[in-house]
C-alpha cells in the first residue's frame, strides 16, 4: 500500500495566543487525568475544548501525544498510521513494527485483523517506559466509520496502565464500555457543562484582564445572552475593543446561539478593510491554509503575511503548526455561505483551483471534496474513475459510495467504470440484486465501445455474485466469457490467476472438488498469484478432510494477518463462519456456536447481512447439539437466515437453513414438516447444481425417514446419497451413510445388510480420524450416541474389525457388558419428574404403575447406594406385611423395568437397574444422565472458582437446570425430604454468588434477577436484600433500595423477631447518605 501522508500540523496541539485565561475549576479537573485511563471531553463546536487540552498541555509537565483528526482520517488504516507517528514525536522508535504491517495492507481491514491492529497497539504501548498520554482531538470526524469504533473500543477494553487515553468529540461517543469504565471508577468525563464560562469568569475576564468597565447588570446580560458560549463571549469582546455598544446585541434577544453567532460574525467581518474582508471569504473554501495554498487559489502573493495579521488579530483563525491555519468551524461556514450567495461564480472558480492543487499534490481525496461542493461533475466523474478502485482496496467503501451517488446517471454512462465500482459495494454490503443491475450497465457500456478490459471485469463481478451466493451453474457461463476476454487485453498474472482462482471455487461449489484441486495445483505449479479466500479449507471440506480444513483455518486465524492479503467482506467464506460449520460436523458444539456467534457480528460489523446470516444458520446447527437449549431457539435461528435472505431475495443461501430445519423436525418425529423442508432445501441447491449440498440435504431426509422408521425410504435415499457424495470424493458424507445403513440393517434384521455397512464404517471411520463420532454428537450423527453401541456390540459377535470395535467399547465406558438398550436415560427431578429414553419422553401412562414411578423417584433419590429389599418395603410399603410387600415390590419393579427397557429381552438382565443379592440401585455404569446431579458439579464448580468470568458462567449453567423443587410429586415423602432440602440450599449459595459475581462485573440487572430468585424461595436471606440494595442504588433507583431495606426489616421482625445485621444496615446508611459504594464486593 502507498504511504500515508503524515501532516505535522496534525501531531502538534494549536499555538494559544496569551489572551486565553486558565480557568481554575477546568484545569483542576483536567489535572486529575493523571488518575484516569480515559478522558472524554464533549460539547458542541466554539465552546474551548481544543484551547483547555491545549492549556493544559502547556500547564502539565508531563509529555503529551497530540494527534488531530481530519475527516480524510476516516479510515483505520490512516487514523493508526497518524495515531503511531503521534507517538512517535515523543518516542521516535515506536511502533516500528505496526508502521511495517500498516504499509503493507491495501484491502479492507476485516474484524479479526482489527484485534490483530488492536493486540499490536497495545503490546508496543506497553512498552513504553513511564506513563503515556495520548490525545485525540475532534474525535467526531471520524465517529462514523464502523472499523475505528471497533478497533477505539477493543482498544479502550485493553489499554495498557501505563497509558491514558484523552478523546475530544463533539458528540459523546455511544459506546457501552464507558458505562463500566465510569462505574469502576476509569473515566473522566469533561461535559458541556464543564466548559460552560460562567458569570463570574466572564467577569474576571472583563473587568480584570481586559480592563473594561461594564456594570454588573451588563455583566449579567452578556452572561445570559452567550449562555457561557465560548467563541460567543470571545466575539463580544472584539466588539466591545471595537468601541461597540452592546445595546443592540443585547436587545436584539436573538432565538438561538446561531443566530447570535452569525450576527456576530457580521460585525467582526464589517469592521475589516475591504482586502482582508476579500481575503477572508475567498479563503474560507480550503480546510487548512498555507501561504503558497492561499497564493495559488488566488492567484497572488502575500497571503503569509496576510495570514500572519489575521492570526495576531485573532480573526478566529487558529495556528495548526508553523505557517499552517484553520478558520473556527462555525466562522468558515459562515464566511463559506456569504462567499456562495454573493459571488458563486468566483466560488465555484475558487474550489476548482483547490481541488487542481490538491490533485497536483496527490491529495485526491480532498480534490474530489471539492469539485463536489460545486458539482462540477465531469471532473469529479474522472477523478472518482482514477481513484475509485485505490478507494474500494483500502475499504472506503462509505466515502466512494456517497461520491458515486452523487454524480449523474449521464456522467456515470461517461465513465462506465463507475458502474462497476457501485457494483463492488453493493456486492460487499450484500446487495446483490442492485449490485447486479450496475455490473450489467458497466458490461453494456463495455460492449457496446469494444472495451474488452470493462466488458470482463463486469462479468467477472457478476460471477462473484454467484460466487458468494453459491450458484455455480450460474457463475460458469459468465466467468468462462470474463476469462475469454481478459485474454484478449493481455491481462497480468495476477488478474488472471484471480480468474481461474474463482474457476476452481466454482468447481468446488458444483461438486467438483477433484477438478478444483487438481487446477489450483496447476495454478501453483505456474506460480500464479492466487487469492486467499479460505478455497484451500473448503475444498478440505467438501471432500471430508475435516480435521486439516481447520487447521488451516486456525493457522490463519493464529497468523499475523497482514502478512497476507486483506480481503473485503467474504460472504460465505469467512473463517469464523467455516470454523463453525466445520465444528458441528466434528462435534465440538460449543466452539461451534462461539465461531457462529463472531460470525454474526462480524457481519454486522462489516454490514454484510449475507454474512449475518449465514452465522444465523451455523447457531441453528450448533444449539441443535446441546442438550441445554430447546428445540425452538435452532428453529427460531433458521428461520431468522431464512427471513434475511428472502429480504436479500438470495434464494440460494435458504438451502443450508431448510437442511437444519429437516434433521430438526426428522428429531422431533414430524416426517412430513422435516420432507417438506429438505425438499425446499433440495430445490435450491439442484437448481444451481451444487451437488455437494444436495447429497447433504438428501442425508438429512434420508435420515428424517429412519427415525420415523420408514426403512425402505431411507434406504432408497442413502443408497442415492451413496453414489452422489463418491461423485464428491466426500469421505465423510461416506462415513455416514454407510452408519446409517448399517444402523437400518440392525434395526431391520438384514443382517446382511449390517454385515457390509458396519465393515465399511468402520474402516473409513479408522482411517479418516472420524473417532469423534462415538463420543460427540454431530450434525448428522445419532441424536442419542448410545445409538452407537447395539451395533459396536454386534459387530463385535460377528468379529468385524474386532480388536478396534473392542477398543471402542471399552473406551466409551462398557468394556464389562455385553449388551446395550441402545439409548440414554435421561432424568429430569427438579420442578417434576420426567424420564427420556434416547429422545422419546415416557409418558405418565407408560408407567403402568404409579408405584413403578415412585419406586424409580426412590433409586434416583438414594443412587449412591443400593438399598436391601427390606429397606425400600419400609420407605414404599410400610404399613404392608413382608410377604405383601415383596409381591407389590415385584410387581413395581417389573412395571419399572418395562418402562425404561421397553425392548429388554425376558429374563435379561437389566441394564439400568443393578441387583446385587437382595439390594437394588441404579447403575452407576449405565451412562444416565440425571439434572440434579449435573445441577450440583456446575454450581459446586462455580462456589469454588475465584476467577468472576468463569464462576459466572459456571454459576449460569448449572442454576438453569433448576427448574423448580427436587420430586415436588413427593414433597410429603421422607425419604426425599433431606435431598429435596440439600439441593435447594445449594441453589441459595450459587444464586447468591451468581449475584455477588455480578456485582463485582457491574452486572447489577442479573444481581437483581437472582437476587429476587433467593427472595423468592426463602424471604429471610438477608444477603439478598443487601445485594438488591446495593445494585439498585448504582442504578440510580435509592427509592427502590430503601424499599428493599423495609421489606427486609419487616420480614425478619415478622418471621424471625430480630433486626437486620450490622452489614445490612450499613449498606441502608451508605444508600441513604450517598457514599462510595465501590468497593462493596
Amino acid at each position: 500500500m502507498e504511504r500515508i501522508p503524515i501532516i505535522h500540523t496534525q501531531l502538534n496541539p494549536p499555538t494559544i495566543k496569551d489572551r486565553f485565561v486558565r480557568r481554575v475549576k477546568l484545569q483542576r479537573k483536567l489535572k486529575t487525568v493523571i488518575r484516569y485511563p480515559l478522558v472524554v471531553m464533549h460539547s458542541g463546536a466554539g465552546y474551548g475544548k481544543s484551547t483547555a487540552l491545549t492549556l493544559f498541555v502547556q500547564d502539565s509537565e508531563i509529555d503529551v501525544s497530540w494527534f488531530s483528526i481530519s475527516q480524510n482520517d476516516d479510515d483505520l488504516v490512516p487514523f493508526l498510521t497518524k495515531l503511531v507517528h503521534a507517538v512517535r514525536i515523543q518516542y521516535p522508535n515506536f511502533g516500528e513494527t505496526l508502521l511495517h504491517e500498516l504499509e503493507e495492507i491495501y484491502e479492507y481491514v476485516q474484524d479479526q485483523h482489527i484485534w490483530s491492529l488492536v493486540s499490536m497497539m497495545v503490546n508496543e504501548l506497553s512498552r513504553v517506559e513511564g506513563d503515556l498520554y495520548v490525545i485525540l482531538d475532534d474525535f467526531h470526524h471520524v465517529e462514523h466509520s464502523l472499523s475505528i469504533e471497533q478497533w477505539m473500543i477493543h482498544f479502550i477494553e485493553h489499554l495498557p496502565s501505563n497509558c491514558h487515553l484523552i478523546l475530544s468529540s463533539r458528540n459523546k461517543p455511544q459506546w457501552t464500555i464507558l458505562n463500566s469504565l465510569k462505574v469502576k471508577g476509569h473515566l473522566l468525563e469533561i461535559t458541556q457543562e464543564d466548559l460552560l464560562l460562567s458569570q463570574e469568569e466572564m467577569e474576571h475576564l472583563l473587568l480584570d484582564l481586559y480592563d473594561m468597565e461594564l456594570t454588573n447588570e451588563m455583566i449579567l446580560n452578556v452572561h445570559r445572552v452567550t449562555e457561557g458560549w465560548a467563541i460567543a463571549f470571545e466575539m463580544v469582546i472584539q466588539q466591545l475593543q471595537s468601541g461597540l455598544n452592546l445595546e443592540p446585541i443585547l436587545e436584539n434577544d436573538p432565538n438561538s446561539l446561531q443566530d447570535l453567532f452569525d450576527y456576530l460574525a457580521h460585525e467582526v467581518l464589517s469592521k475589516q478593510s475591504f482586502m482582508v474582508q476579500q481575503f477572508l471569504e475567498q479563503t474560507s473554501v480550503l480546510e487548512i491554509l498555507s501561504p503558497k495554498l492561499c497564493d495559488y487559489v488566488l492567484g497572488m502573493t502575500g497571503s503569509e503575511a496576510m495570514l500572519d495579521q489575521l492570526a495576531d488579530q485573532h480573526i478566529f483563525l487558529q495556528e495548526v503548526s508553523v505557517k499552517h491555519y484553520r478558520y473556527h468551524q462555525l466562522f468558515k461556514s459562515f464566511l463559506e455561505n456569504r462567499m456562495k450567495e454573493k459571488r458563486p461564480d468566483e466560488y465555484r472558480q475558487l474550489h476548482r483551483k483547490a481541488a487542481r492543487y490538491q490533485e497536483q499534490n496527490g491529495d485526491m481525496e480532498t480534490a474530489i471534496l471539492h469539485l463536489e461542493r460545486v458539482e462540477d461533475y465531469d471532473r469529479m466523474s474522472q477523478l472518482v474513475s482514477q481513484y475509485g478502485g485505490d478507494m474500494l482496496k483500502h475499504g472506503k467503501l462509505q466515502s466512494l459510495y456517497e461520491h458515486l451517488l452523487v454524480l449523474p446517471t449521464e456522467r456515470k454512462r461517461h465513465y462506465p467504470i463507475l458502474w462497476f465500482y457501485q457494483g463492488e459495494i453493493l456486492r460487499y454490503w450484500s446487495s446483490y440484486m442492485e449490485a447486479e443491475q450496475c455490473y450489467k450497465r458497466s458490461e453494456e457500456l463495455g460492449r457496446d465501445r469494444y472495451d474488452h478490459y470493462l466488458y470482463s471485469i463486469a462479468l467477472e463481478g457478476q460471477a462473484r455474485i454467484y460466487l458468494d451466493t453459491i450458484q455455480p451453474d450460474q457463475a460458469e457461463r459468465i466467468l468462462q466469457h470474463a476469462i475469454d476476454l481478459r485474454a484478449q487485453t493481455e491481462a497480468s498474472k495476477e488478474e488472471m490467476g484471480r480468474l481461474y482462482y474463482m474457476l476452481a471455487e466454482n468447481l468446488l461449489n458444483a461438486g467438483n472438488a477433484t477438478k478444483a484441486e487438481s487446477w489450483l495445483e496447476k495454478a501453483r505449479e505456474l506460480n500464479l498469484p492466487l487469492e486467499d479466500g479460505n478455497l484451500e479449507a473448503r475444498l478440505y471440506l467438501r471432500t471430508g478432510r475435516l480435521e486439516k480444513a481447520e487447521k488451516v483455518l486456525l493457522e490463519r486465524k493464529e497468523r499475523q494477518p497482514f502478512n497476507e492479503s486483506h480481503h473485503l467482506p467474504q460472504s460465505h467464506r469467512e473463517t469464523d463462519i467455516l470454523l463453525s460449520i466445520i465444528s458441528a460436523f466434528m462435534g465440538k458444539s460449543e466452539a461451534s456456536k462461539a465461531y457462529a456467534e463472531s460470525g454474526i457480528h462480524q457481519g454486522i460489523q462489516i454490514q454484510s447481512p449475507f454474512v449475518e446470516a449465514c452465522g444465523w444458520m451455523r447457531i441453528g446447527h450448533a444449539v441443535q447439539l446441546m442438550n441445554r437449549y430447546d428445540a425452538q431457539l435452532a428453529e427460531r435461528c433458521y428461520q431468522t437466515s431464512l427471513e434475511m435472505m428472502e429480504k436479500l431475495n438470495v434464494s440460494r443461501g435458504k438451502a443450508e437453513p431448510y437442511m437444519g430445519l429437516c434433521i430438526l423436525y426428522g428429531s422431533q418425529y414430524e416426517y412430513e414438516k422435516a420432507l417438506e423442508a429438505g425438499q425446499k432445501g433440495l430445490h435450491e441447491t439442484e437448481n444451481v447444481k451444487d451437488l455437494w449440498l444436495s447429497s447433504l440435504i438428501q442425508l438429512c431426509m434420508a435420515i428424517a425417514s429412519i427415525y420415523c422408521a420408514k426403512w425402505e425410504e431411507a434406504q432408497a435415499k442413502l443408497e442415492k446419497v451413496e453414489g452422489q457424495f463418491k461423485d464428491c470424493g466426500d469421505a465423510y458424507g461416506l462415513m455416514l451413510v454407510s452408519f446409517w445403513r448399517a444402523y437400518s440393517g440392525y434395526h431391520t434384521e438384514q443382517d446382511d445388510l449390517f454385515e457390509k455397512e458396519i465393515r465399511t464404517f468402520l474402516q473409513l471411520i479408522q482411517t479418516t480420524g472420524y473417532e469423534f463420532f462415538f463420543h460427540e454428537r454431530t450434525t448428522f450423527g445419532p441424536i442419542d450416541l448410545q445409538n452407537c453401541v447395539p451395533l459396536l456390540f454386534k459387530a463385535q459377535e460377528m468379529k468385524i474389525h474386532e480388536h478396534y470395535v473392542s477398543k471402542v467399547i471399552y473406551d466409551l465406558g462398557y468394556g464389562s457388558m455385553d449388551h446395550h438398550p441402545g439409548y440414554t436415560l435421561r432424568v429430569q427431578t427438579l420442578g417434576q419428574l420426567t424420564i427420556t429414553l434416547g429422545n422419546q419422553v415416557v409418558e405418565e401412562k407408560d408407567w403402568q404403575r404409579g408405584k413403578a414411578k415412585e419406586l424409580f423417584e426412590l433409586l434416583v433419590t438414594k443412587r449412591h447406594t443400593q438399598l436391601q429389599k427390606e429397606e425400600i418395603y419400609q420407605h414404599l410399603w410400610p404399613d404392608q406385611e413382608e410377604e405383601g410387600a415383596n409381591r407389590s415390590f415385584k410387581v413395581a419393579l417389573n412395571a419399572l423395568l418395562k418402562t425404561v427397557e421397553p425392548h429388554r429381552k425376558a429374563r435379561a438382565e437389566s441394564f439400568f437397574i443393578k441387583k446385587d443379592g437382595n439390594a437394588y440401585g441404579l447403575n452407576p455404569k449405565s451412562g444416565y444422565e440425571l439434572d440434579s446431579a449435573i445441577f450440583e458439579e456446575w454450581v459446586a464448580a462455580g462456589l469454588e472458582e475465584n476467577d468472576a468470568y468463569r464462576a459466572k458462567a459456571l454459576l449460569e449453567k448449572g442454576l438453569a437446570l433448576y427448574k423448580g423443587d427436587f420430586l415436588p410429586d413427593q414433597r410429603f415423602a421422607d425419604w426425599c425430604l433431606n435431598e429435596r432440602e440439600r439441593l435447594q440450599v445449594l441453589f441459595l449459595r450459587g444464586a447468591e454468588k451468581l449475584a455477588q459475581v455480578s456485582v463485582r462485573l457491574q452486572d447489577f440487572d442479573t444481581c437483581i434477577y437472582w437476587g429476587e430468585s433467593i427472595l423468592r424461595m426463602d424471604q429471610t436471606w438477608e444477603e439478598a436484600y443487601r445485594l438488591l440494595m446495593y445494585s439498585y442504588y448504582q442504578k440510580n433507583n435509592r427509592p427502590q433500595a430503601i424499599k428493599w431495606y423495609k421489606k427486609c426489616c419487616d420480614v425478619l421482625d415478622r418471621e424471625l423477631g430480630v433486626e437486620p445485621m450490622n452489614p445490612t444496615r450499613e449498606m441502608y446508611d451508605i444508600v441513604m447518605s450517598a457514599k462510595d459504594t465501590e468497593s462493596y464486593v
